[in-house]
């Protein structure tokens, strides 16, 4: 399976941004709840799949499938295709009333 390095960067941010919204989870819930010491142990089990799945995202190994040099020289060739602006209409001016 094919997934470039910037795909698994975002998912490495989305990891790290799920343990930190965890750990703030954890932090706020009130000990002196019946439901606390489940809910705690729950984030803290999801927390470490987390840190499981970007251990496992890390330990990948990367390789290039065509050299940088080429893969710039296609990207150039494509026609760059440009938008021409259209003005927003202006609105019409209303007096102003001063009363």
């Amino acid at each position: 399976m094919k997934v470039t390095v910037a795909h698994l960067y975002k998912k490495l941010e989305e990891l790290d941004r799920d343990v930190v919204e965890l750990k703030k989870l954890t932090d706020r819930l009130a000990s002196d709840r019946e439901y606390s010491p489940i809910l705690k142990e729950t984030f803290l089990s999801e927390m470490n799949k987390l840190e499981d799945q970007k251990s496992e995202i890390l330990k990948l190994n990367v390789s290039r499938s065509e050299p940088l040099a080429k893969k710039s020289h296609i990207v150039s060739e494509k026609p760059v295709q440009t938008v021409p602006e259209i003005p927003e209409p202006k609105k019409p001016e209303k007096p102003v009333r001063k009363y």
